[in-house]
């Protein structure tokens, strides 16, 4: 059992013992490896007098180091051939060990997750606004595994399913993690009710939901390379669309600024803007910046006027005619220029990838 904390000192002993409990009264030899962050509430002391008479291996961490990498260093710590790795809050019912466990040594599964979103599983007086970003994080990660929760952090594995993975996750869904990556052929759940913990406080918030979006994109990077990128790409490109029409409003609403100028100026900020997420975020760059700057400038230029001459050939030359009828006329132009605006992305795109970030895209792939 890999079990880590941080500040779960009110939970320590009950969970520990419906541990033990569960799986002595399934024949179940466990060792439980608590990985501890250096709670300031004294979470680490308790779990040594507790190791005193229980099979528990305790590793003090030098501080708030963070979920994933603590199951990670209890993977290396623990000695069996089955991993279960479950939240210190209460939340996941140990009462499900057995079950796990003998999904693994049957040969039923590689790994075994503990679901709410399967028939006989449920959360437990969740708000909706908690209900809503759990539905919409767990749609982010469906197209890189099937199984309907793969947001649990309960989970159970095969030793071989991690041997030789390098394991990286950002945040704390290390479950996912070891899915995409690991060495899995099957993958079952087991119904489980997610309990509200009993103790403590929760360490989600909005630092976290925004490591996972980066832990996904780039699980998505490790599996679908070049569609990953793209879409990190088309992400930031839709941001500096809303920065460019932003600026672009404010400056005419000065009432002095001719709108070509506004135009301009709203054109660099907002291409500025994308350079900077691009390089930080879509292609992680560490070459030189000046000079990346001014090739991702100029092929937003080219970007731009590509767009120009795609628009004329659609509204002029592709539908003749169209401009009579006035009623199709305004949504013709519309659907051209998202038709425009798509090809041109593709050509940014490819452009970046192939001269402005080249170096970093090859070190990647």
């Amino acid at each position: 059992m890999i079990v880590p904390t941080y500040n779960e000192r009110g939970n320590l002993d009950e969970l520990v013992r419906r541990i033990t409990g569960s799986c002595s009264g399934a024949g179940i030899d466990v060792q439980i490896v608590i990985v501890d962050d250096n709670s300031p509430d004294g979470t680490g002391g308790n779990a040594e007098q507790l190791a005193k008479a229980h099979n528990i291996k305790v590793i003090h961490r030098a501080g708030k180091l963070g979920l994933s990498s603590a199951v990670i260093e209890g993977f290396r710590a623990a000695s069996g051939d089955i991993l279960v790795v479950m939240d210190a809050d209460l939340s996941h019912p140990p009462e499900t060990i057995p079950a796990m466990v003998s999904k693994i040594a049957s040969g039923e599964a590689d790994v075994v997750v503990g679901s709410r979103y399967i028939e006989g599983g449920g959360v437990e007086n969740w708000p909706l606004h908690r209900r809503l970003i759990s539905k919409v994080a767990t749609l982010f990660a469906r197209p890189l595994t099937k199984i309907k929760d793969p947001m649990s952090g309960y989970f159970a594995l095969k030793r071989s399913v991690i041997d030789g993975v390098t394991l990286d996750p950002v945040g704390y869904k290390i479950g996912l993690e070891v899915i995409v990556k690991g060495h899995v052929s099957k993958v079952v759940e087991v119904p489980i009710h997610f309990a509200n913990r009993k103790s403590g406080k929760s360490k989600l918030g909005g630092l976290e939901m925004i490591k996972y979006l980066d832990h996904v994109t780039r699980l998505y990077e490790s599996k679908r390379f070049w569609l990953a990128k793209y879409l990190k790409f088309s992400i930031v490109g839709g941001t500096g669309a809303i920065i460019n029409l932003a600026i672009f409003w404010g400056l005419l609403e000065m009432g002095n600024i001719e709108y070509h100028i506004a135009a301009g100026i709203a054109f660099v900020v907002a291409d500025t803007n994308n350079f900077i997420w691009n390089r930080l975020w879509t292609f992680r760059s560490k070459e030189k910046l000046h000079f990346q700057y001014f090739q991702f400038l100029f092929v937003s230029f080219c970007g731009f006027w590509i767009n120009q001459g795609l628009l004329t050939l659609l509204i002029d030359y592709a539908m003749p005619g169209m401009g009579v009828l006035q009623d199709a006329a305004s949504f013709y132009k519309v659907l051209s220029q998202v038709i425009a605006i798509f090809l041109v992305s593709l050509f940014n795109f490819a452009a970046n990838s192939l001269w402005t970030f080249s170096p970093d895209v090859k070190k990647r792939t």
